[in-house]
């Protein structure tokens, strides 16, 4: 008699998924810093993509679209994922890559203009 080992499995899937969410590479990582950025909660993202907790669970630890097929590939994860919106998760994919590209951008700039000011005060 074979003996189950369903609940070992689901705990590790847990872990796996808590983990991935907060990885960059990783949807979590995107959708975490759309939550800081539109001020929602973790709950509002998942009801607005139509996904269960396990499922929004899961959603989270799926790897990031690619960048050349961003709308692409993720409606293939919201199909994957069996959201329920599958057109809000695109577009939240589609702000999180335009919000990230902004991020660095900043970066980029304070560093010219700190070189800027050096070379002013020669």
């Amino acid at each position: 008699m074979a003996i189950s080992n369903s609940t070992g499995d689901e705990e590790i899937m847990a872990s796996w998924y808590a983990y991935a969410a907060d990885e960059p590479g990783f949807v979590g990582y995107w959708l975490d810093l759309l939550r800081e950025r539109q001020g929602v909660t973790a709950v509002e993202q998942q009801n607005e993509f139509g996904a269960d907790e396990m499922v929004f669970r899961r959603l989270q630890s799926m790897p990031l679209p690619q960048r050349d097929a961003l709308a692409r590939d993720a409606h293939r994860i919201a199909e994957r994922c069996h959201l329920k919106n599958p057109m809000a998760f695109v577009q939240a994919m589609i702000l999180a890559r335009s919000l990230e590209r902004t991020a660095d951008h900043p970066a980029i700039q304070e560093f010219y203009q700190a070189a800027f000011d050096e070379e002013e005060l020669e």
